[in-house]
């Protein structure tokens, strides 16, 4: 899973998002505020752990990014059917410059 955060709630929270599809370089950091505190840790432990994240689901939704349980987070480029997506545009081609060629009789 490559959804990680810094921060407790209530309060700001730093999250950190990496797509999980293979060789995607895609990231995402944001911030929220989290105005409810996460249920005791001693009454529902998943509940606790998973309350920032449960909170940010759906921004993370609106951006694009969606979730696939047991695969992880993909961004909106990979979330996009491969048909469907714009080609990267094909690079052209450079113009090299070619030094000059050196005067067989040395420096003049």
């Amino acid at each position: 899973m490559s959804l990680t955060t810094e921060g407790e709630a209530p309060g700001p929270v730093r999250f950190y998002l990496a797509c999980d599809d293979i060789g995607c370089p895609a990231r995402a950091v944001f911030d929220l505020v989290i105005h409810e505190p996460p249920p005791p840790i001693e009454d529902d432990l998943f509940g606790h752990m998973l309350h920032s994240s449960s909170l940010a689901a759906p921004y993370l939704e609106e951006q694009g990014w969606t979730y696939t349980q047991g695969v992880g987070y993909w961004c909106p480029t990979c979330s996009t059917p491969r048909s469907q997506r714009r080609t990267p545009p094909k690079p052209g081609r450079r113009h090299i410059a070619r030094r000059q060629r050196r005067d067989p009789r040395g420096p003049q």
